[in-house]
């Protein structure tokens, strides 16, 4: 399930290593709640001059963040790292707004997700008006729409080749579509309530999903053959999924204000529920749990930040409007962002820089770095 490439979790000790975030002086705004963020992957040019996705930084410490809202747009945002940070509430409160550098309209309706090609081409959304839309992330034009949902499409995301996108909907069904023509190529009769978050393995051979009915579910992509059923204790609702980035685990968000990281592996862990095929035969542990935001009521995302192979972290919204960073091996909350005036529901790590960007039913997003550091 892991690919050659894949980067690793590290362990790291929690203590004395925690990076110091705190906001910059620029935020972006929406009509509406902000439901998603996604920042852009750092790409190269190869031989034949196209992009393909990397894990060097941006130059110059810029970063382009996309954001979806309930006011059926996505805004993408450019990012500048190296400006100074603001520690109080009163300068968070003079700070300024950011002019986007493009607007994509077409949705009729919200936007739940945004996610962005791994080439950094091309931007997908899915919305309340029960179908995806495929844009030029440079014209901000759309390329393809695709359809074939019968209620609201929730979450989406891309395959490492760019090739294929996953979506889930609240029809209960998992559909996977071909970028290129738009056609719908695979339905998976996934779950028994809406379907909250979607995610391909980073060599893209399996795709996890979660639902409302408690149930976190790994796929074959090629064959679509459930792989591994999961479920906590209680069976609570799931808000969110995503593959851990060396392809190994998957880290559900469940709306008891909990995250769990599930070994998929099959490996045993240390502590934590079962985890079960579809026959019923135990085949590992919920591997770590981490608490102390809260989550009961809305799908609020999750990210790894792994910039730092020092200091690598799971970040999480959270209803009470703050930001939790969690130590990924201690579980200990490392730091909590006091961002934002109502809930948290959009989280988003850069890949290759210490960024943060988080977005909320207050209608802001907000960008979050380490203090920049001065030699005397």
């Amino acid at each position: 399930m892991t690919s050659a490439d894949a980067m690793e979790i590290a362990p790291t000790d929690g203590e004395g290593s925690s990076p110091e975030y705190a906001a910059l002086p620029v935020y972006g705004e929406h009509k509406r709640a902000v439901s998603s963020v996604s920042f852009a992957p750092p790409t190269t040019q190869n031989n034949n001059g196209s992009s393909v996705s990397s894990n060097n930084a941006p130059p110059g410490g810029l970063a382009t963040c996309a954001s979806a809202s309930a006011d059926g747009t996505v805004k993408i945002w450019q990012v500048d790292t190296t400006i100074g940070r603001t520690d109080t509430a009163a300068d968070m409160k003079s700070s300024t707004p950011l002019t986007p550098r493009s607007h994509l309209q077409g949705h009729t309706r919200g936007i739940n997700d945004v996610c962005w090609s791994p080439t950094g081409e091309y931007l997908a959304t899915a919305s309340d008006d029960k179908s995806l839309r495929l844009y030029d992330a440079v014209k901000g034009e759309t390329f393809v729409e695709f359809k074939g949902h019968q209620n609201f499409v929730f979450c989406c995301k891309f395959n490492p080749q760019s090739n294929l996108l996953v979506s889930g909907s609240y029809d209960e069904t998992v559909k996977l579509f071909d970028v290129r023509c738009g056609e719908c190529v695979m339905t998976l009769p996934a779950h028994s309530d809406p379907v909250t978050g979607v995610d391909f393995s980073p060599d893209g051979t399996c795709i996890c999903s979660g639902s409302y009915d408690g149930l976190i579910r790994v796929w074959d992509t090629a064959t679509g053959e459930c792989l591994k059923t999961i479920y906590a204790e209680g069976n609570p609702a799931v808000g969110n999924v995503s593959f851990a980035p060396n392809g190994r685990y998957v880290l559900g968000g469940t709306l008891d204000s909990k995250l769990r990281l599930w070994d998929v592996t099959g490996r045993v862990g240390v502590e934590g529920e079962n985890v079960t095929n579809e026959s019923g035969q135990r085949t590992g542990k919920c591997s770590k749990t981490y608490t102390g935001h809260m989550n009961n009521k809305f799908c609020v995302f999750s990210a790894f930040s792994i910039a730092n192979r020092n200091r690598q972290s799971i970040v999480s919204g959270s209803e009470d409007g703050k930001v939790y960073i969690y130590d990924l091996q201690s579980r200990k909350i490392r730091q909590t962002l006091d961002s934002h005036s109502q809930a948290v529901l959009a989280i988003d790590a850069h890949r290759s820089l210490e960024l943060i960007g988080s977005g909320g039913i207050d209608k802001t997003v907000r960008f979050w770095a380490p203090p920049v550091t001065t030699s005397s």
